[in-house]
């Protein structure tokens, strides 16, 4: 927050809470508390609308005493309550974001940090919003990979169809014991039974 930021905060509190309108009472009483409290809120945004911020909700949810903070009865607003108000909205934040990929080559140890670190540090700083969900990696495989499925039908390359092969007849008995399973547990329905033998009727065919 700048100067100007700090100024119309305490304008806003001082409509609020006589207590702070007697910290800003003369010129040299605001001057001086309008400095001090820059200095402190510096790194904290006055408005932040990519991810809801606003440091005049943060005053007012102080007096309105949310959460059960019973603070105000007992003193004005101090710039350590506008600090653990934006903590708490910055670690929510962070809890919900969810770091995408950055561009950078994963072998340039740097560039990839500074990317991972710059996109971590526009979300706690509320410059950008969080990210919710992950991205895919691409709208469409691969050329190599689109032609290989033409080909072969499969995206998988053949010498390693063939390495898993020997593994498959495994996978096979497996869920066929679990269709076993289900057609003589007695509580399970029809519906159930019919599933587990169409899966692994299905997995006998692709083995074929």
């Amino acid at each position: 927050m700048e100067r100007e930021h700090v100024a119309a905060l305490l304008t806003y509190a001082a409509t609020l809470d006589n207590r702070v309108q007697r910290m800003v009472a003369t010129p040299q009483q605001a001057a001086v508390t309008i400095t001090a409290w820059t200095t402190v809120l510096q790194d904290v945004p006055a408005v932040a609308k990519a991810v809801g911020w606003d440091v005049g909700l943060a005053v007012r949810g102080y007096y309105e005493q949310r959460g059960g903070n019973r603070s105000a009865q007992f003193r004005s607003i101090e710039p350590a309550d506008i600090l653990a108000a934006w903590a708490l909205h910055r670690a929510e934040l962070m809890s919900r974001h969810i770091a995408p990929v950055p561009a950078a080559d994963p072998d340039d140890v740097f560039a990839y940090l500074a990317e991972t670190q710059a996109d971590r540090a526009a979300v706690s700083t509320g410059r950008a919003a969080p990210v919710e969900q992950r991205q895919l990696t691409r709208s469409e495989p691969p050329a190599e990979i689109a032609a290989r499925v033409t080909a072969t039908g499969s995206p998988i390359p053949p010498h390693v169809q063939r390495q898993l092969a020997g593994y498959r007849s495994i996978r096979i008995r497996r869920r066929q014991a679990i269709a076993d399973r289900l057609r003589a547990d007695g509580g399970a329905d029809s519906e159930r039974h019919r599933a587990g033998d169409r899966y692994a009727s299905d997995q006998a065919q692709n083995q074929r």
